[in-house]
C-alpha cells in the first residue's frame, strides 16, 4: 500500500499465553504480521506485563490494563458465572476507553478484534469510526457445547462473538469445525475465512540428533513420550498419564515428559504419584517455543488426547518434525491424521487400549520411523509458513480498504 496503514488489534489474551515466548503464538504472529508488512499496530490487551515481556518491533504499541481481582472470583463455583459476565463487561468498557484515548492521536484504519472479548467492543469501534471491521478466532469450543444443554446461556460470550457482524471473519482451521459452527450461526460464508495457523518452517528445517536432544535437555531415558499442551481439563493430558504403569512394567526405561504449564499441573502431579508413576513423568513447564523442537527431537512418541479436537499447532509441529504420533479422532483429526498411514489414530471407545498401542509401537522402531516420515510428508504438502498465512490475511484486509 502507498500510505502506511494503522490497525487497534483488542483482545483479552496477552501477547504470549504462558509468558515470554511460551504458549500459543498466533497472537503473537499476528502483530508480528501486520508490523513486518509496515503497519502501525496498536495492541490493547487487558492483562498487566509478566516478568520479562517480549521485545517488539517498533511499529507495535502495547496498551495494558488489568483485573486480577475479578478474574480471580471467576473461579468461584457457583458464582464465578456472575463474575463472568461483570469482568466481560468490565474488559469492554476498560478497552473502548483505551481506544478512545489513542484515537484522539492516531487515526486507524482497521479495527480488529482478536477472540470473544475482543470482537463486541472492535465492531462497536468501528461504527463509530466508520473504519472495517475484522474478528479473529483461534478456534471454537461452540462445536461440543451445542450438544449440551443449555448451551446457548453457558457460550453466551461466545454466540455473542460470532453472530457480531464483522467485514471479516477469520476462523482457525484447528479441527474444532469452526467452519461449520458458523453456518450453524448464521454466518455469512463470503465474509469468512477458513484458515489454518502458519507453523514455523525454520525451526523445523534440521532438528538435533535423538540423542543430542536428550544430553541437552538432560533426559537419561531410552525411550521418550512427549506432550505439549496447557495443562487445561479439556486437554486430558490423564489419559497418556494412566496408560504409563502397564507400559513401564514392560519399559521401565521410559519417561513421559509433559511441556506445558496451566491449572491442572497438580492435579496430574497427584495422580502420578498415586499410580506409582511420578519418576516417570516429567514436568517441564512452560518453555519458549523456539526449544519445542529439541523436545520434539528427543521424543520417541508424541501423544495427544485432547476431547475436542486435536488439530492444534502442537500436534501440527510434531508432524512436521516427523514424529510418531498416537493421537484421538475427534473434530476434524482425521483430516490430518490417517490412521496407520501417518500416526495412530484412535476412537474414544480404544483408548482403554492405549499401553498397549503405546508398547507395540516403543517395540517397532521402524513402523514408528515411518509413520513419522509420512507425517513429514503430509506436513510439507498442506501445511502453510506463516509467512504464507499472514500475506493471505493482510492482503484480505487490504482489500476492504480498496
Amino acid at each position: 500500500m502507498e500510505e502506511e496503514s494503522c490497525i487497534l488489534v483488542i483482545s483479552a489474551l496477552d501477547l504470549w499465553s504462558m509468558g515470554r515466548k511460551r504458549g500459543a503464538q498466533s497472537l503473537w504472529m499476528t502483530l508480528k504480521g501486520y508490523a513486518d508488512r509496515g503497519w502501525q499496530v496498536y495492541f490493547i490487551t487487558g492483562n498487566r506485563a509478566q516478568g520479562n515481556p517480549p521485545s517488539l518491533p517498533n511499529n507495535v504499541h502495547v496498551v495494558r490494563f488489568d483485573a486480577l481481582w475479578l478474574k480471580r472470583l471467576i473461579q468461584i463455583r457457583k458464582l464465578g458465572f456472575f463474575f463472568k459476565i461483570v469482568w466481560w463487561s468490565w474488559f469492554q468498557s476498560m478497552a473502548f476507553i483505551n481506544a478512545q484515548r489513542i484515537h484522539a492521536k492516531h487515526k486507524f484504519d482497521v479495527v480488529y478484534g482478536y477472540e470473544i472479548h475482543g470482537v463486541p467492543v472492535a465492531n462497536a469501534l468501528s461504527k463509530l469510526w466508520h473504519v472495517p471491521v475484522v474478528s479473529r478466532f483461534q478456534g471454537t469450543i461452540l462445536g461440543e457445547w451445542m450438544k449440551r444443554r443449555g448451551w446457548r446461556l453457558r457460550a453466551w460470550d461466545h454466540i455473542l462473538a460470532l453472530k457480531v457482524r464483522t467485514d471479516l471473519v477469520i476462523m482457525a482451521n484447528d479441527g474444532t469445525q469452526g467452519d461449520r459452527v458458523l453456518h450453524r450461526l448464521g454466518v455469512n460464508r463470503e465474509r469468512t475465512r477458513f484458515w489454518m495457523n502458519g507453523i514455523d518452517w525454520e525451526l523445523f528445517a534440521s532438528l538435533p540428533e535423538k540423542a543430542g536432544a536428550r544430553c541437552q535437555l538432560r533426559i537419561n531415558a531410552q525411550r521418550v513420550l512427549l506432550t505439549v499442551s496447557r495443562l487445561e481439563s479439556w486437554k486430558r493430558i490423564e489419559r497418556s498419564i494412566q496408560a504409563l504403569p502397564d507400559v513401564v512394567k514392560y519399559y521401565p526405561d521410559t519417561v513421559f515428559v509433559i511441556v506445558g504449564n496451566g491449572s491442572e499441573r497438580e492435579r496430574l502431579e497427584c495422580l502420578a504419584h498415586e499410580l506409582g508413576v511420578a519418576q516417570h513423568v516429567r514436568f517441564e513447564g512452560a518453555v519458549p517455543h523456539d526449544e519445542v523442537p529439541k523436545y520434539l527431537a528427543a521424543a520417541d512418541i508424541f501423544l495427544s488426547f485432547y476431547d475436542w479436537s486435536n488439530v492444534g499447532n502442537p500436534l501440527l509441529e510434531a508432524m512436521m518434525a516427523g514424529k510418531c504420533i498416537v493421537t484421538l479422532n475427534n473434530g476434524d483429526t482425521s483430516r490430518f491424521v490417517k490412521n496407520e498411514q501417518n500416526g495412530v489414530l484412535l476412537e474414544y471407545e480404544d483408548l482403554p487400549k492405549l499401553p498397549e498401542v503405546i508398547k507395540r509401537l516403543l517395540a517397532d522402531e521402524g513402523h514408528r520411523k515411518r509413520l513419522g516420515a509420512s507425517a513429514r510428508r503430509f506436513a510439507e504438502k498442506h501445511f502453510w509458513s506463516w509467512e504464507e498465512r499472514m500475506d493471505a490475511e493482510v492482503q484480505a484486509v487490504e482489500a476492504l480498504l480498496s
